[in-house]
């Protein structure tokens, strides 16, 4: 039984009986989304724990551009409907445990604060207990390392050696987006708890969903909540970047290039200034030959892909 109800801007069918201390799990799209990570390890909670959706923002077009995340046909049978982008929220119970929040974060073009607004009042309503915030962003590592993930917990201790996680502060400075706002004011305003993972993808795989960057965080996930770590991500992340080994031996600049990243991490050299935080960006620090170029694209137009069959796939 569900009591319909206006928080903020979103329009939420409010769980009865409330959620039990939650902790929400949330990603902002498209801005620290690369390799799709924060979308494949929603999609796995919400599968793992039978989750539903309870709400969305009653009217998208007041924060989004639609020239800019375009509304898709979807096609049922013979039932043809329109999907219009949209931040959804969804919710999974837990027994005898923390419940979830599901948050699919999207990023507004327009009135910002009245999104951030909204996301607290729908936190605060929610009696979340937690945020967690998870996402990808591309650096110079190594596919054939243990992929790095930071971030940064406050209000409360994780566990010592959480997942092999690098917990700190962040030195970046640069272009960020509104909603970092959402988090800062959890910590003001809210005193909850909350928690950054960060997982760093090789930049010179920029796949469209990266299964190894998501079976990263599902792993430390997996720590925090009590879940199973065999989960189906970690055979396909392998089977992708398995790919990459072949492409080496033709490319000896790619491989010089690997070599290099995986030294570094031997050294423990790399830190957050020449970070890459979206898909967007270009200055890494790495200059990149023709032939490896030609290599990243043959990726992106689906010629490797995590099938290994040259079919490709692109993700929502």
């Amino acid at each position: 039984m569900f009591e319909i109800m206006k928080i903020g801007d979103f329009e939420i069918e409010m769980p009865d009986p409330p959620l039990q201390d939650p902790h929400c799990v949330a990603i902002l799209k498209p801005w620290i989304n690369v390799g799709n990570v924060g979308k494949i390890v929603l999609r796995r909670l919400g599968k793992m724990y039978a989750s539903e959706r309870i709400g969305e923002l009653g009217r998208p077009s007041k924060f989004y551009d639609f020239t800019r995340y375009r509304p898709e046909i979807r096609l049922d049978g013979d039932v043809r409907s329109v999907r219009v982008p949209n931040t959804r929220i969804s919710y999974a119970r837990r027994v005898g445990e923390h419940d979830l929040v599901l948050l699919e974060l999207l990023e507004p073009h327009s009135f910002a604060e009245d999104f951030n607004d909204s996301v607290i009042e729908l936190i605060k309503a929610l009696g979340v207990k937690r945020y967690v915030q998870i996402g990808g962003m591309y650096d110079s590592v190594s596919h054939s390392r243990e992929l790095s993930v930071t971030g940064s917990a406050r209000g409360w201790e994780p566990a010592t050696g959480l997942g092999n996680v690098k917990l700190g502060g962040s030195r970046y400075q640069g272009p960020t987006s509104m909603t970092t706002q959402i988090s800062e004011r959890i910590i003001s305003d809210l005193k909850l708890e909350t928690l950054s993972l960060m997982v760093h993808l090789p930049l010179y795989l920029k796949l469209d969903d990266d299964y190894a960057g998501s079976a990263r965080i599902l792993k430390i996930l997996s720590e925090l909540y009590g879940f199973s770590p065999l989960l189906p991500e970690i055979e396909m992340g392998q089977k992708q970047y398995e790919q990459v080994g072949p492409a080496m031996t033709d490319n000896p600049a790619l491989k010089e290039m690997v070599e290099r990243f995986e030294r570094e991490a031997e050294t423990d050299s790399t830190d957050d200034d020449g970070l890459i935080l979206d898909s967007s960006s270009t200055d890494s620090g790495v200059s990149l030959s023709p032939e490896i170029e030609q290599f990243l694209s043959e990726i992106a137009e689906g010629e490797i892909d995590s099938d290994g069959d040259g079919s490709g796939s692109r993700g929502e």
